[in-house]
């Protein structure tokens, strides 16, 4: 999906008109169709806006694949935990359940052994320095909602790419339709996984993002 597709589809899901959107972020209405229809690109602070008034992470609607990825909730985390799984640096492996979804008992979460072995991460608690390895810090997710939406999002995407390979490298029409199909479905789960706006700090208790455009 492109941006602007993006946006469009967030928008119906929770049933708000391209005005209601414009009115919530402050931009333009004419400016809320040209980002929907691509005719142009909204910069990261419109982007911000609305990705707030439609409760999605930044990550989600700018792409998980480009630069300027933000972690600040715990949808951008999602975001950020999707594109280290495409890029291979985190793997995730377990054994597969008849609905394709990996058994969570028999999860298996891991850095890529070459980045592991390089970045190691520090804390200090009573004057006393400790060090994490990546793996020890990963370990921590299994005890988090986060693992969840990660099996869910890794089930979509293994089904994707399954399709991917039994297609071949020349699909023929109705192949390439089911696969269009299969990505559609992958993109909006994506989307869906990246909603939470729950701030990643929650020292001080659980601390939600809140659009200040929605209290007016």
């Amino acid at each position: 999906m492109t941006i602007g597709e993006k946006i469009k589809y967030c928008r119906k899901q929770i049933g708000i008109t391209q005005d209601k959107l414009a009115e919530l972020t402050g931009i333009h209405p004419v400016s809320i169709r040209k980002y929907e229809t691509n005719k142009m690109q909204p910069q990261p602070p419109q982007l911000e806006k609305i990705a707030a008034a439609l409760g999605v992470s930044y990550n989600a609607l700018n792409g998980s694949d480009t630069a300027g990825l933000r972690l600040k909730t715990v949808g951008d985390l999602m975001g950020v935990l999707m594109v280290l799984c495409n890029s291979g640096i985190l793997q995730i492996s377990g054994e597969r359940g008849e609905d394709n979804l990996l058994k969570e008992e028999t999860v298996s979460i891991q850095f890529n052994p070459i980045l592991s072995s390089y970045l190691k991460f520090g804390y200090t608690t009573r004057g006393k320095a400790h060090t994490l390895s990546l793996q020890d810090i990963l370990l921590n997710i299994k005890s988090y909602k986060v693992l969840n939406d990660l099996l869910k999002w890794e089930k979509m995407n293994f089904i994707y790419h399954s399709a991917l390979k039994s297609a071949g490298e020349n699909p023929n029409e109705a192949t390439q339709a089911a696969i269009d199909e299969i990505a559609e479905t992958k993109e909006q789960v994506e989307l869906e996984l990246q909603k939470s706006q729950i701030l990643l700090d929650t020292s001080n208790g659980v601390k939600v993002k809140v659009n200040p455009n929605s209290l007016k």
